[in-house]
């Protein structure tokens, strides 16, 4: 089977007859009649039916007429994307980020790209990871950095880096005096947490599960900055300390390590294999890579880099 036997039953899907097909293919009729019946021989199974009025597909013609329109588009989409490899990548790409990762990611992201692609354009949403999540499969994203993703058709996924989620406490907090505290610590307290759609408070929910604890959660904040803000309050929250480092070396918030269950979580980049500016999307996507690997290694992020990360 070849690309222009598929391309053949489309045609002749689109025409309705043999000879409109053959008209748009440049050959005669009889040799798209001799065409279609060398493909119904090697799959040994008919594909068409014959009437006065012209051809009607079998229900096995239309299983590989869905096959080879998509097989079709995936072959232009290559040749286009092979095309933009020689290319300035240029074009607008839209990149989706957590709000615990986003405004201290995207001041150190921007330089880079203006400085090596002046040509592509960012579009940032933040927002918490649930709804990136959500906004990536619909496709209003090119790419997002999610957490502890799962295999979803259409999409690619890298581990970027690993990352540890802490009890943030104000200094006069009781829990303060420890340098690490357990679950069973942290549900004896008043806390607030993202809305159990959203990833960090599932996998603070299955670690307490496992102990057998239950958290004693006041309010659901899906606002990184409102957690951080209701801390200052008294109210303990559990999340990366990548956007709280200034408060935590300035001893305005103290960061403790859950030591009972460990509690940490993998950053992932994940894009989308249909989008619009491949070649864009590649270049943006190793640059965010690279940008979260140097902030890993000048400790400006605490965490590590991934081991099956690539940099």
């Amino acid at each position: 089977m070849e690309l222009r036997d598929l391309q053949a039953l489309v045609h002749v899907a689109d025409a309705g007859t043999l000879s409109g097909a053959a008209g748009k293919l440049n050959l005669t009729q009889p040799a798209m009649s001799a065409l279609i019946r060398r493909l119904e021989d090697e799959l040994d199974t008919p594909l068409l039916v014959r009437h006065s009025r012209g051809v009607a597909f079998t229900e096995e013609g239309r299983f590989l007429l869905e096959r080879a329109r998509q097989i079709l588009a995936d072959v232009s989409a290559a040749r286009s994307a092979l095309r933009e490899l020689g290319e300035e990548p240029v074009g607008e790409v839209r990149v989706g980020l957590p709000t615990s990762v986003g405004s201290g990611l995207v001041p150190e992201l921007l330089p880079r790209l203006r400085a090596r692609y002046p040509r592509i354009r960012l579009n940032v949403s933040e927002q918490m990871s649930g709804n990136l999540t959500e906004m990536l499969q619909l496709g209003r994203l090119d790419m997002a950095m999610l957490f502890d993703i799962q295999p979803m058709p259409g999409l690619r996924s890298e581990p970027v880096l690993l990352e540890e989620i802490e009890l943030l406490v104000t200094p006069d907090d009781p829990l303060a005096r420890y340098s690490s505290v357990t679950l069973e610590d942290i549900a004896r307290r008043e806390l607030v947490l993202p809305s159990p759609a959203h990833s960090l408070r599932q996998l603070v929910e299955r670690a307490a599960a496992k102990e057998g604890v239950r958290l004693n959660v006041y309010a659901d904040l899906d606002s990184f900055f409102g957690l951080v803000g209701a801390v200052h309050n008294g109210f303990p929250t559990l999340l990366p300390p990548f956007l709280v480092g200034d408060a935590i070396r300035s001893g305005a918030v103290r960061a403790l390590r859950v030591s009972r269950p460990h509690l940490n979580w993998t950053l992932h980049l994940a894009t989308r294999l249909d989008s619009v500016r491949p070649r864009a999307a590649l270049v943006v996507g190793r640059l965010i890579a690279e940008t979260c690997a140097d902030l890993i290694r000048s400790e400006a992020w605490p965490g590590r880099l991934h081991p099956r990360g690539v940099f």
